[in-house]
C-alpha cells in the first residue's frame, strides 16, 4: 500500500521489509498507517526488533555522494512508525489521537552509506520510564556497521504525556521495562544540562 515496499518476512520473530524507493516521511508515513488499517505488518514484540531495507538514491546525498545527515534522521522517522506499527502500537495512538515527540536523538557515524549502496535500518525498543521510551536504530550495510543512534521520544495527547507503561498495557498487558541502564541514565542526565545551560 505504500510506495517503494517490495516484501515483508519474518525472521526470527523480526519484520524485514525491503524499501527501495526513498519517499518523504511526509508521504510514506500516513500511507504506513492507511495500509495498517488495510493489511497490517506481521506483528512483533514490543523488544523485537524491526528491520527496513533500504537504498541510497540520487535524493538523498550530499556534495559527498554520501546519505547526508538529514536524511539519516528522515530515515529514523519513518524506522520508528514502522516498528510501532508492527508492534501494534501505532494503531492505538491513531485511534486515541496521540502525537509521537521525539526529545532527544544522539548518533554516531561509524561509516558513510554511499550513492546507490543498499542498506538496512534496524529499530529496537530499549526501555522506558515514566515519561520516555529510550530506542535504538542502527545503519548496516555490506561494510557494516555505518551509524548508530539513541533516540528517547513519547506520546502526547491534549491532555498531557502518556505514560509509556500505558502504551504498553495496549499491546502486551503487564509487560515490565527493564532498568533503565547507567549509559542511557548518564545521557538523559546530559540533554537535561543542556536544556538548562541555554536561555
Amino acid at each position: 500500500m505504500y510506495s517503494g515496499v517490495k516484501r515483508i518476512v519474518i525472521r526470527k520473530g523480526r519484520a524485514v521489509t525491503t524499501v527501495m524507493a526513498h519517499i518523504n516521511s511526509f508521504i510514506r508515513i500516513p500511507l504506513l498507517a492507511v495500509r495498517q488499517r488495510i493489511r497490517p505488518l506481521p506483528r512483533i514484540g514490543v523488544f523485537d526488533e524491526d528491520r527496513i531495507r533500504m537504498r541510497v538514491w540520487l535524493n538523498d546525498i550530499d556534495f559527498n555522494f554520501h546519505l547526508n545527515n538529514s536524511r539519516y534522521l528522515s530515515c529514523m522517522d519513518y524506522g520508528r512508525i514502522h516498528m510501532m506499527a508492527a508492534n501494534g502500537i501505532l494503531t492505538h495512538a491513531v485511534r486515541a489521537r496521540w502525537m509521537p515527540l521525539v526529545g532527544s536523538v544522539d548518533v554516531t557515524y561509524r561509516r558513510s552509506l554511499d550513492l546507490l549502496a543498499a542498506f538496512e535500518l534496524r529499530t529496537r525498543t530499549l526501555c522506558w520510564d515514566e515519561k520516555w521510551i529510550y530506542m535504538e536504530q542502527s545503519f548496516h550495510s555490506k561494510a557494516g556497521l555505518a551509524a548508530v543512534a539513541w533516540v528517547k521520544g513519547l506520546f502526547r495527547s491534549k491532555e498531557g504525556n502518556i505514560p509509556p507503561q500505558k502504551i504498553v498495557d495496549l499491546v502486551s498487558p503487564g509487560m515490565a521495562s527493564p532498568p533503565v541502564s547507567e549509559s542511557l541514565a548518564r545521557w538523559n542526565e546530559i540533554t537535561k544540562q543542556r536544556l538548562q545551560g541555554v536561555n
